[in-house]
């Protein structure tokens, strides 16, 4: 299983999912700005001590300003063992649909 990239349209249905988290990796002055509605907040710096903590079968959605960050991090943990999606374009796209 590969990463999983969703468009910003879709973000809403995912976030219903019973088993679904939104991680916003940006720094926390961007996440006060604008974020998600539901994101938690997990800048990229501290995002290994909080997978620990996260059952490999939870979905975990990240994005980031752009989308960048949150593909490679998603990779990242994908070969892990972990189950990822990422926000195609970030919070960029998300904020002019």
């Amino acid at each position: 299983m590969g990463l999983c990239l969703i468009s910003t349209k879709e973000i809403s249905e995912y976030r219903r999912r019973w088993n679904a988290m939104v991680i916003d990796l940006r720094d926390p002055k961007d996440y006060r700005q604008w974020h998600i509605p539901g994101a938690r907040n997990v800048p990229a710096e501290e995002l290994e001590t909080f997978m620990a903590q996260i059952p490999k079968n939870r979905l975990v959605i990240f994005y980031c300003q752009y989308g960048n960050t949150s593909i490679q991090e998603g990779c990242r943990y994908v070969k892990r063992g972990y189950r990822i999606c990422s926000v195609a374009g970030g919070i960029d796209v998300y904020r002019r649909k």
